[in-house]
């Protein structure tokens, strides 16, 4: 039985995106002193940055997509992966891939333990880029598959049930899988052998089988009649029959590999074909070199595909015309196992890089096209989180490139951007985030046209957006909340907060750390959510809490229960009554398992104190932005890259990273969910390795994550120079250097000064 799965093939490709090092506040980030009425790149006479307007058109962004620059003879108008399912278990026992009139093949046989559990598989994928996947199972195997030349149908090697006994016969059938033809292979016994990945089967117009065959160790070209009799059973006496060759007439050929006996020299590849009348091999081209595949455009002309790109030449080989650099259009080649070209010029091939298999088709370059060049900018420790999907993005994008910079210095890169210049994509851990937001392109408008947004879950979203509107996007992100013992607290703001600590007997820390001075981290990260939610003043009023009995209730607090002499482990302490809550982080699915295992089934995450209660707060990456002044075409790449950052196949790849984190993508989270198993390994700082084991209830814990998600918020800080201010304050407080009269004046004064500057 035959069951179609139709899917459409996005133009992405897998690779391994090492998503490393975590995000930072934004240290070092060099504020923007714009007046309101100052336009941000206005130049030094005056005149407006060139790039300020246009809409983004989503339209354009997708038509990035496959649209080749014009460095050679030939243009892409087609390179889409060619992908079969990946078994667990299961032996992979046979493979073809081959080409057709205007679509690709990849046939598999998945061998499983248990024989009547195997089944097989092929994907056919068309000139638009849209796959089907056909599925047969055990009962109906298929030995190997090929081409019939000129057309979109298949011929395969199986098995019939014929006078009491299994018959070997070549079946063809057409583009909805119908039969319309078996040839009985009555000499045919054995065991069958073909080449791994190779065309080996091929049916020709003229309904002549042409098929490989190990025997003995060499490989043999069998021609057989429409009638199924063996015509010709061919061996050369020199060298090897490599693969079958589809010619642009229809014609089947075979290529013969042959090693010189001067070591010195290339193997040399020669091209033949089986005179059906005769019953002879006819050499038909001959070249003095070892391409990965060759075939015949017309019967003047050679074509073949190497490492370097694709060429055209005489039936000699002689001074070879390159018609496609690989290297000048993104595109890394590792093999090639089929070559296509018609009498119109077209070419096909089938080509491996990073580890899947691509169709590509290929077409007379006819038209001027300008390659559009654009930077990236990253700091160091960020560069490998960008570098794989650069790669990536050059390759799909040959019309495109992005450079990608991590040699930025931050304060002349804000000099730059202020004037309306430099990067178009910029790591906002160089430059601050929500402090620039005069200098960020928005998004929402075309990031949903572009069907991005659904995909993603709002609140990781909303890490990227500044008073409600979008201007960056993150790939993963962290939950950060409080847990505590407690089961009859069920929310608290400040207040309630300090009060259930003053109200606790027996503490001995107000919550877990490493040691050391964590008072100024209570204090500005702890119960300060930013500007606009904390403990200490009113931003919008420029007005400070700091000489008030409530301040010095917190520094009480902090210095008798914050100030930790040793290290105070997360868990039991806790249990006891002794720590009065803990922090966790939820990096991954697997934790909230572990949790379990320590805090209980009912563990009570209550999150951390807010202005207008308990809140769970997401965390990580600083966002990647688009600068505002860059021009229309220029914003249009950066959302396509934008798009492929965060896309499926990138970040389901980047989630075996153990440095990738929970996904911005509903699907990869649930992936990364149901990747959770017994044997999976936990780790967090503060406990130890943990095995999940008999803990494991994804559904249980798939529901808390999504709780708490749907109910956090991003975590907002201080501005740079307000928090600086603050440690250097209350740090000076902590290590016993200033008194406290003296830092509430302190902190009177600087931060006064600070919120009265920026009203």
């Amino acid at each position: 039985m035959k069951k179609k799965i139709i899917s459409s093939i996005l133009l992405t490709v897998l690779l391994i995106v090492q998503l490393c090092g975590c995000g930072r506040e934004t240290d070092g980030a060099q504020e923007s002193h714009l007046p309101e009425d100052e336009t941000v790149g206005s130049s030094e006479s005056g005149e407006a940055a060139v790039g300020t307007g246009g809409d983004l058109d989503a339209a354009a962004v997708s038509k990035l997509t496959g649209k080749d620059n014009s460095l050679d003879a030939y243009s892409l108008v087609l390179n889409v992966p060619v992908r079969t399912e990946d078994v667990e278990l299961a032996v992979v026992e046979q493979e073809q891939l081959f080409l057709g009139a205007s679509n690709a093949c990849y046939f598999k046989r998945h061998l499983l333990e248990k024989e009547e559990e195997s089944w097989d598989e092929f994907t056919l994928v068309n000139a638009q880029g849209e796959s089907e996947n056909i599925i047969i199972d055990r009962e109906n195997s298929l030995f190997c598959m090929g081409g019939v030349p000129g057309t979109n149908h298949s011929v395969a090697l199986t098995t019939v049930l014929r006078e009491g006994a299994m018959r070997f016969v070549v079946r063809e059938t057409d583009e909805d899988q119908k039969v319309l033809r078996e040839i009985p292979l009555d000499f045919f016994e054995g065991v069958i052998e073909t080449f791994r990945g190779l065309p080996s089967l091929a049916l020709d117009p003229s309904g002549y089988v042409h098929m490989l065959r190990s025997m003995e160790g060499q490989w043999h070209y069998y021609l057989i009649s429409p009638e199924g009799e063996l015509l010709a059973d061919y061996c050369p006496q020199e060298g090897e029959i490599s693969e079958l060759v589809t010619l642009y007439d229809g014609r089947v050929a075979f290529c013969v590999k042959e090693q010189p006996a001067d070591k010195g020299k290339e193997t040399q590849s020669t091209l033949w074909y089986m005179d059906t009348e005769k019953g002879e091999a006819v050499s038909l081209a001959a070249l003095d070199k070892n391409p990965f595949r060759l075939t015949l455009s017309d019967e003047n002309t050679l074509i073949y595909a190497d490492s370097q790109g694709v060429y055209r030449t005489g039936l000699s080989g002689g001074e070879p015309e390159l018609l496609y650099l690989w290297s000048n259009h993104g595109i890394r080649v590792t093999d090639v196992c089929a070559i296509q070209a018609d009498e119109e010029g077209r070419i096909a091939i089938l080509y491996e890089g990073f580890g899947d298999w691509n169709y590509l088709r290929l077409e007379p370059t006819t038209e001027e096209v300008e390659v559009q060049h654009i930077t990236l900018a990253v700091s160091p420790a960020s560069k490998t989180v960008y570098q794989s999907v650069v790669t990536a993005f050059n390759r799909r994008y040959p019309a495109c490139q992005i450079e990608l910079r991590a040699d930025y210095e931050e304060s002349a890169l804000m000099t730059e951007l202020i004037a309306g210049k430099g990067p178009v994509l910029i790591d906002t851990i160089l430059t601050g985030f929500e402090e620039q937001k005069k200098l960020w392109q928005p998004l929402d408008e075309v990031m949903e046209q572009l069907g991005i947004l659904e995909e993603l879950h709002a609140p990781a979203v909303n890490m990227g957006r500044i008073d409600g509107t979008l201007y960056g996007v993150v790939p993963d992100f962290e939950l950060s909340t409080v847990v505590t013992g407690r089961q009859d607290l069920k929310d608290w703001d400040y207040e309630t907060f300090l009060r259930c600590v003053e109200e606790s007997s027996g503490l001995e820390a107000m919550f877990n750390g490493y040691g050391g001075d964590y008072g100024t981290y209570f204090i500005t990260s702890f119960i300060s959510h930013g500007l606009e939610d904390n403990y200490l003043m009113d931003a919008e009023t420029a007005t400070t809490y700091f000489d008030t009995d409530e301040f010095r209730r917190v520094l009480k607090l902090a210095k008798r229960y914050c100030i930790m002499e040793e290290a105070v482990s997360p868990g039991i302490s806790m249990l006891e009554g002794k720590v009065f809550c803990n922090e966790v982080r939820v990096m991954k699915p697997e934790q909230l398992a572990m949790y379990r295992g320590i805090y209980g089934q009912d563990a009570n995450y209550i999150g951390y104190p807010a202005k207008d209660g308990a809140a769970h707060f997401l965390v990580g990456r600083e966002p990647l932005a688009v600068r505002v002044t860059a021009t229309k075409e220029e914003k249009e790449a950066a959302c396509a890259f934008l798009s492929m950052f965060l896309s499926h196949d990138v970040l389901l790849e980047a989630a075996k990273d153990d440095n990738y984190h929970l996904s911005v993508r509903k699907d990869v989270l649930e992936e990364q969910i149901n990747r959770v198993n017994e044997n999976t390994n936990v780790y967090v700082s503060g406990f130890d390795q943990f095995r999940v084991g008999d803990l494991l209830n994804k559904e249980l814990d798939a529901q808390k994550l999504y709780e708490l998600l749907e109910a956090a918020r991003p975590e907002k800080y201080f501005p740079k120079e307000l928090r600086n201010i603050l440690s250097e304050e209350l740090g000076q407080y902590f290590a016993g250097e200033i008194t406290e009269e003296m830092v509430i004046s302190h902190l009177e004064n600087r931060v006064g000064l600070y919120l009265e500057e920026r009203k």
